[in-house]
């Protein structure tokens, strides 16, 4: 049976790549601040507390600790009892947490908004890469009937997600990693500002600001070979083939494009802005698939977001959201 992750004794090799999305400068901005450091959805994450007595950041840190360990349960595939997991073995599941209904409710209005692009179906693709890569140290590129069966099983449009229970289509199991990231630091920042707390940014794979530093200053969000992104509020979110290769030879990586099956190879990454970091996280995903043209056609429909791009050609665009930003620059 496929895996839903891969092992070092499936001989997959993947390397895992922070050239995007590092908090610039020091890792104190201030004396009086506290760094919290942990992990979350299978990622490094960190906190930091711009002039909160550091007694209070270390309770509240506990706290966050505690939610993301909640949010687990319910959305992770590296667990075998999460909600997810369970979902994905029966093929469904009875009254499931409003914490796994919100997020795939969201992944459905992504995935309906940019006409497929998103679809949190594309697992059994992850699953037959895997497959195929584990099988000694290849380098070709899985066959297109291999392929063409494991689209059998991507179709967002086949979840029924229902008042007291979810049900996927025949043979289809899901993934919620395009936003899941983003879904935690939402409900980490839904926590921290219930607190009234301002001056804090939160990175738990994606960054998402509650305000300035005290004294006004903006956060800064390391680009590769590019300037930093100055956010004061808001979420940025970056996917990037290179985040994560499949194969001996880094063949493949794990943005699929679910129209074909096979990686995306329009850009190298795509950074999106978006008061929401799950919704930045999943537009993220969407656009990494998405030529430029098909991008221009969708950003009428996305509203609030800035968007910048890489290409293969190590090109560089920006597109600007339709209305006025505040606290973002970059």
């Amino acid at each position: 049976m496929p895996l839903q992750h891969p092992t070092r004794r499936r001989a997959i090799t993947i390397f895992a790549s922070a050239v995007a999305g590092a908090i610039a400068g020091p890792a104190r901005p201030a004396d009086a601040d506290y760094e919290w450091r942990g992990t979350a959805m299978g990622a490094d994450a960190r906190l930091l507390f711009n002039g909160v007595d550091p007694r209070i950041a270390r309770s509240l840190a506990a706290s966050v600790e505690a939610e993301i360990e909640r949010l687990e349960t319910a959305l992770s595939l590296f667990r075998p009892e999460s909600e997810l997991c369970r979902l994905n073995r029966d093929g469904h599941l009875a009254e499931p947490s409003g914490d796994l209904r919100r997020a795939l409710a969201l992944a459905l209005r992504v995935a309906d908004l940019t006409g497929g692009l998103f679809d949190p179906t594309v697992q059994a693709l992850w699953e037959a890469y895997v497959d195929w890569f584990a099988r000694g140290d290849r380098v070709d590129l899985p066959p297109d009937d291999l392929i063409a069966r494991a689209r059998r099983a991507v179709d967002w449009t086949k979840i029924q997600l229902g008042p007291d229970a979810i049900r996927l289509g025949d043979g289809q199991r899901l993934t919620l990693n395009g936003l899941g990231q983003g879904y935690v630091t939402d409900r980490v920042a839904e926590l921290l500002a219930a607190r009234g707390l301002t001056n804090i940014l939160i990175d738990l794979g994606e960054q998402r600001a509650l305000g300035t530093r005290r004294d006004g200053s903006p956060w800064l969000v390391e680009r590769p070979h590019a300037a930093p992104i100055r956010l004061a509020r808001g979420a940025l979110a970056t996917s990037e083939g290179a985040g994560c290769v499949l194969g001996a030879a880094g063949a493949a990586h794990h943005l699929f494009d679910p129209r074909s099956g096979r990686s995306a190879g329009h850009w190298r990454t795509i950074t999106v802005h978006h008061a929401s970091a799950a919704v930045a996280d999943a537009l993220s995903t969407a656009l990494s698939v998405a030529s430029a043209d098909e991008i221009d056609a969708l950003l009428p429909r996305l509203d609030g977001i800035t968007l910048w791009a890489v290409d293969r050609t190590r090109r560089r665009r920006r597109w600007p959201a339709a209305g006025p930003l505040d606290g973002i620059d970059g």
